[in-house]
This record gives structure tokens, C-alpha cells and sequence, in this order.
């Protein structure tokens, strides 16, 4: 037969100051982004919010752009590979055609 059981946890509150740490992905910040946290931290809640810049958004817009490019590229590779096979192709057929060319003189 089977039981179950009900684990209750005692709540913990803490109460304090929150502090978050952000890590850095690629090691150093790309200047154009350090630059605009920079003038982020300078913002303050008077200044109109246009003023502020969309960090998140602009590393969406870096991110779609590098996806592209990869995927521009993989499809390159592609292309490239497959027109080797059909150069290799090719040669193997000639290649076996002047076989069999040889082997019907030597008969």
C-alpha cells in the first residue's frame, strides 16, 4: 500500500538589503554596452524614460543579428559542400568511365 506524507518547510524571512551580482557572459563588456549602462546609472526617476537605454533590447538585436549571420553562414557551408559532392561525383564518374575504357583496350 501506498502513503504519502506531507513535508512542510518552516518559512525563513530575511530581512535585509537584496543585493544582485550580474555575471559577465563573454568576459569583458562590449564598450558600446558598458558606455550605455554607464549613462543608465547617471538616470534617475525625474528624467523622462526615453532617456534611458533598453539594455535588454539592444543585446536582443545584437543576439538576432550574430543568429543570423550564423545561420547565413551554415547555409553557405552547405551550398559549399554540396557542390564539392557533385564536383567529386563527377569525378568518380569520369574516373570510372576511363576505367572501364582501359580495361576493354587491355582485353
Amino acid at each position: 500500500m501506498l502513503s504519502s506524507a506531507i513535508i512542510t518547510l518552516p518559512t525563513v524571512r530575511y530581512i535585509g538589503k537584496l543585493t544582485t551580482r550580474m555575471e559577465r557572459r563573454d568576459g569583458a563588456r562590449d564598450p558600446d554596452e558598458q558606455r550605455r549602462i554607464d549613462e543608465n546609472k547617471k538616470w534617475r526617476r525625474d528624467h523622462p524614460p526615453e532617456e534611458a537605454w533598453d539594455i535588454d533590447k539592444e543585446r536582443d538585436a545584437i543576439r538576432y543579428k550574430r543568429e543570423s549571420l550564423e545561420s547565413l553562414f551554415r547555409i553557405g557551408q552547405k551550398e559549399a559542400l554540396d557542390k564539392m559532392k557533385e564536383q567529386i561525383e563527377e569525378l568518380e564518374s569520369y574516373i570510372d568511365k576511363e576505367e572501364n575504357v582501359n580495361s576493354s583496350k587491355d582485353d
